[in-house]
């Protein structure tokens, strides 16, 4: 795993602690999306997935070549927040992170 990413699950960890969802759920989709990023780099025919952490998630969750697991991961942590702060499904946004993370390869 890199430097980069543990701080960002670290970060995000911490978040946790605190009772501050919010900001677990972006250091969580900073970890995973830099873990995308990491395997892209090294692929010689990269899949056009985007530059950002959400839209190579989002990229990852309608890609049918990745396993469900992962897609449904993916899909959760880079789901949009209601108005009333609110997601439509319960979630661990460190243990969704560190399944893609693994998937690709940290």
């Amino acid at each position: 795993m890199t430097d980069e990413i543990q701080r960002e699950l670290d970060r995000a960890q911490k978040a946790l602690d605190e009772k501050n969802e919010g900001m677990a759920r972006a250091c969580a989709r900073r970890a995973a999306g830099e873990a995308i990023r990491g395997w892209l780099a090294r692929q010689t025919q990269p899949p056009a997935w985007g530059a950002s952490a959400v839209t190579r998630l989002r990229a990852v969750a309608a890609d049918e070549k990745v396993p469900e697991a992962v897609r449904a991961a993916a899909a959760r942590i880079s789901a949009t927040v209601s108005r009333d702060h609110t997601l439509p499904f319960a979630e661990n946004p460190i243990e969704d992170a560190l399944l893609i993370i693994r998937h690709f390869g940290y």
